[in-house]
């Protein structure tokens, strides 16, 4: 016998749980860091926009306010050196630093930045000579984006009131561009290091927590026909214990399936070997009698043991039958209908031994199968006819209790021994094997029987010069 379980699957050994436990925790935390990363790139972008846009307007406001008083003194070619002087001493400053620190005479990025002033269109004065007029629409006032000399410039235009003066703060877009990649490459490099470290320690942790299946695992792969002892986990989960459960459930009824078919194999190794012994002894016989009455004896006794052996053979399997039926489907049966029927199958074998037999009672109703049934009480009634002797009385009755449904079988035949009495259910035990022709299973299949059907049968002490079986089924089981 192979029990198996089959799983169909593309694969021969199937996806890894752990594997792709693992890899989708860490893809999903991966995304949603990289969703946050863009959410905070945006905010970034936007807040920054929001303070370069508010110093440039601040700027142009200031310049406006304090430029017209003093524009004729910085037009002036002594104020033009003086700026060319700190703009060079910047340039070389800056130069020697790096390029990007800041120096005495200012920060190198003074020369992405510039405010111009104008008046009827024309450019009085910018803080950056060597760039040209960035003014396009005299009457433009607010923010903009213009581009000049091959660059992206963020301007704000503010004009005087009442006035044809006004003034363009204005800055390159590649100050608020390197601001916002920094900004965000510094807000990035954490959560992208921690990614690796993410996925390091979901590793760990998702091996940690999934150990009980890799003791499960390791408890089952110890397991074998020969070792079908209940699995233990060393760590008891809420999700793998009722798995164990089943699983030491589905342990123990495979043990006992393979105890019955190993039992089954021995009992018919050796209830087989003596009839066909016996068989073979016979068949010889036949084949070297010369004696015509000694060849029909052989043959004849070869007959009755075919006959021997196919009644073995059906308690054998009969047997086999009840040990492997763990739950039977009950359904409601009328008792004294199910006897009748037994009565009249068997009444041939009584009527060949000059047998009287009876039935007493009423309809009464079991809930049981009426397959195993009819074997019980078939078995019950062969026994008293094929042990009770010639002319005896059989009686079959049927009684209902408060508690329990009864069937008596009796037969007037001979008193057993207290041995035979003691040993009567047991498997192979034949009490009279002179006269009959049995395995001594069928009482045994008997009792297992009335054990499926949650009842018992026991020989009571003989009374009246009667044997009496008795076959109690609870009514409230």
């Amino acid at each position: 016998m192979v029990w198996g379980i089959s799983l169909k699957n593309k694969s021969t050994n199937g996806f890894s749980i752990k594997k792709r436990l693992t890899w989708s925790v860490v893809l999903l935390s991966s995304c949603l860091i990289l969703v946050s990363l863009i959410f905070s790139y945006l905010g970034s972008q936007h807040e920054i926009r929001e303070v370069y846009d508010a110093r440039l307007g601040q700027e142009a406001k200031m310049a406006l306010l304090s430029l017209p008083p003093v524009i004729a003194h910085l037009d002036t070619p002594e104020s033009k050196r003086q700026l060319a002087r700190w703009m060079g001493k910047l340039d070389r400053s800056s130069k020697a630093n790096g390029g990007e620190d800041p120096t005495k005479y200012g920060h190198p990025y003074e020369h992405k930045i510039v405010i111009q002033y104008y008046r009827d269109g024309q450019l009085l004065w910018s803080s950056l000579p060597h760039i040209g007029a960035l003014s396009q629409q005299t009457d433009y006032q607010g923010f903009g984006v213009l581009h000049s000399q091959g660059k992206s410039w963020r301007f704000f235009q503010l004009s005087l009131a009442n006035s044809h003066d006004y003034v363009i703060t204005a800055e390159q877009q590649a100050i608020r561009d390197e601001m916002m990649n920094d900004l965000a490459f510094s807000a990035a490099l954490p959560q992208l290091i921690l990614i690796p470290c993410l996925a390091i320690l979901m590793i760990i942790l998702i091996n940690k927590l999934l150990s009980p299946l890799t003791d499960l695992r390791a408890s089952i792969r110890e397991r074998s026909v020969d070792k079908l002892d209940q699995i233990e986990m060393p760590q008891a989960t809420q999700e793998l214990t009722p798995l164990v459960e089943a699983l030491n459930r589905l342990l123990v009824e495979l043990e006992s399936a393979w105890e019955r078919e190993k039992r089954f194999t021995r009992m018919a190794a050796h209830e087989l070997k003596t009839p066909l012994t016996i068989l073979r002894l016979n068949a010889e016989n036949a084949l070297a009698s010369q004696d015509k009455t000694l060849l029909n004896g052989a043959l004849n006794n070869i007959l009755a043991g075919i006959d021997r052996t196919d009644r073995l053979i059906q308690q054998l399997l009969m047997l086999a039958r009840v040990d492997s039926v763990q739950d039977i489907g009950f359904e409601a049966i009328d008792v004294y209908s199910l006897l009748q029927s037994v009565l009249a199958d068997i009444a041939p074998m009584a009527l060949k031994k000059q047998q009287d037999l009876s039935l007493d009672g009423a309809s009464q109703i079991l809930q049981g199968d009426a397959a195993l049934l009819r074997i019980l009480f078939t078995n019950l009634i062969d026994n008293a006819i094929r042990y009770s002797g010639e002319k005896s009385t059989i009686t079959a009755e049927v009684e209902r209790t408060a508690t329990h449904l009864v069937i008596t079988v009796s037969d007037s035949g001979p008193d057993m021994s207290a041995d035979t009495r003691h040993k009567l259910f047991d498997n192979f035990y034949r009490a009279n094997t002179e006269r009959g022709d049995g395995a001594g299973l069928g009482m045994s299949i008997t009792r297992d029987i009335a054990r499926l059907h949650h009842g018992t049968v026991t020989l009571l002490p003989r009374t009246q010069q009667k044997n009496t079986f008795v076959v109690e089924f609870s009514l409230h089981s």
